[in-house]
């Protein structure tokens, strides 16, 4: 592989991994047959009991790791996918 920056033929790759923290949410069929009454119902009449399990339930999120191949020139530092 030679750089396409510099014209090195000193490149490594590198496998790199990449998160991103994704939250979780609830579909469109939940909302229209669940979510549009009970939650002004549950905030209206449950509104300490609904802060206290917001606060100590816990989060919805998802981590998404991907892993990606990187070549990376040794001498300028340019780097691309491969």
């Amino acid at each position: 592989m030679v750089c396409s920056k510099c014209g090195s033929d000193n490149v490594s790759l590198q496998v790199v991994s990449e998160s991103q923290l994704k939250t979780k949410h609830r579909g469109c069929l939940w909302w229209l047959l669940i979510g549009w009454y009970w939650l002004p119902i549950k905030w209206s009449f449950l509104t300490v009991p609904a802060l206290i399990v917001k606060i100590l339930a816990p989060k919805r999120y998802k981590l998404k790791t991907v892993q990606k191949k990187k070549y990376i020139c040794q001498n300028c530092g340019h780097s691309w996918n491969a």
